[in-house]
């Protein structure tokens, strides 16, 4: 039979907080990098951006997590100015997904220095999408912030605690 190690309280505090510190450091991380990356492609589209002719290649449906979740996706390609092809999947609403069949055009805006950076009408970034990443990095760092507080919080009081316990131990003589 496998030995078993149990956890004291203050231990299992202690880990709970360090996988909060973890998962908030990374939603903060993503917010961050999402923020940046929309604000780009929102200037690229503004100062860089062409306009081409795109075809639907394909549709699907993917359905994701334990309450099934259904995320739309269309695969579509495009040319670019510089005659390069390109075949692309984007993630899109559902009504969006439905306006289109196998085959139908679409106008495709992409940037031209960075073609990989595009939108079809409809998906377009906006700064309601810079708000909502800036929203992630905020409330990620807050809680960043008070996990790591409480972790190390934790960290000093169970050393003191730990000191307190070797302390009031009756010295043998």
């Amino acid at each position: 039979m496998q030995k078993t190690v149990q956890l004291s309280i203050t231990q299992q505090i202690v880990l709970t907080l360090a996988v909060l510190l973890f998962f908030s450091l990374a939603v903060t991380f993503a917010g961050y990098m999402a923020t940046g990356q929309t604000r780009e492609k929102m200037t690229g589209f503004a100062s860089d951006g062409a306009v081409a002719s795109g075809v639907i290649t394909k549709k699907y449906i993917n359905t994701v997590g334990p309450g099934k979740t259904m995320v739309h996706w269309l695969d579509l390609t495009y040319t670019t100015a510089d005659g390069a092809s390109r075949a692309e999947s984007v993630n899109v609403a559902n009504t969006i997904h439905d306006r289109y069949i196998v085959g139908s055009p679409v106008q495709v805006t992409y940037v031209k220095s960075k073609p990989e950076y595009f939108y079809i009408p409809g998906t377009q970034p906006t700064e309601r999408d810079v708000g909502i990443s800036n929203v992630m990095f905020k409330y990620g760092a807050i809680a960043s912030a008070v996990f790591l507080v409480g972790l190390l919080g934790f960290l000093f009081v169970g050393k003191g605690a730990a000191r307190r316990q070797v302390n009031l131990r009756p010295r043998s003589n």
